[in-house]
């Protein structure tokens, strides 16, 4: 099948075309490379963030192990126990004193239940929220009350003089008399 001369014409500036963009376009393997190679500057933002989430676990753990440390009781001396003072050896102007035959005896330390110092800070939080579980309790109640209680601001709109008439039936036993005054006139 032979090309006619128009269709030459535009197959020309195709290739024309294809030329042009080969010219401009990279080569494939040079892209490939460029993607493949790690840069520098992507593996030290890597290496800053590991380094600030290890200082964070690292900090997060330490408050963690002082917090569970601080927050367990543990046996606390009494200072109301008077411990026996060693006397001074010598002073200016007296003699020495006698060295003892025996050794001091040896106070053993009576370890009581700890003070709860966190239960006086518990009670009083303890109490704050029941007392806003209380308040909100109430807050519920008197929404619902004034929800029972609500009326349309238009209600008074609505009514008028003749509501007893339209809102109530005719008694049927009632004579045809009194029945006509609740038809229209119909004969003129």
């Amino acid at each position: 099948m032979e090309s006619v001369g128009n269709e030459k014409k535009i197959q020309a500036l195709f290739r024309e075309l294809k030329l042009a963009d080969e010219r401009v376009a990279p080569e494939f393997i040079k892209v490939w490379n460029r993607a493949q190679a790690t840069s520098p500057g992507s593996q030290r933002v890597f290496n800053i963030s590991f380094a600030v989430a290890a200082a964070l676990l690292v900090i997060t753990l330490s408050a963690l192990v002082l917090w569970s440390r601080n927050g367990q009781p543990g046996e606390q001396v009494n200072p109301k126990i008077a411990t026996e003072s060693s006397a001074p050896l010598s002073t200016p102007g007296s003699t020495p004193a006698p060295p003892r035959a025996t050794p001091p005896p040896i106070q053993s330390v009576v370890a009581q239940s700890p003070v709860r110092v966190k239960s006086k800070q518990w009670n009083w939080k303890l109490a704050a929220r029941r007392k806003a579980d209380l308040d909100a309790r109430k807050a519920v109640f008197r929404e619902a009350v004034s929800i029972s209680s609500w009326q349309s601001p238009t209600a008074t709109l609505m009514q008028s003089p003749a509501d007893h008439v339209l809102t109530s039936l005719p008694q049927l036993d009632r004579s045809l008399n009194e029945l006509k005054t609740f038809l229209p006139n119909t004969s003129q």
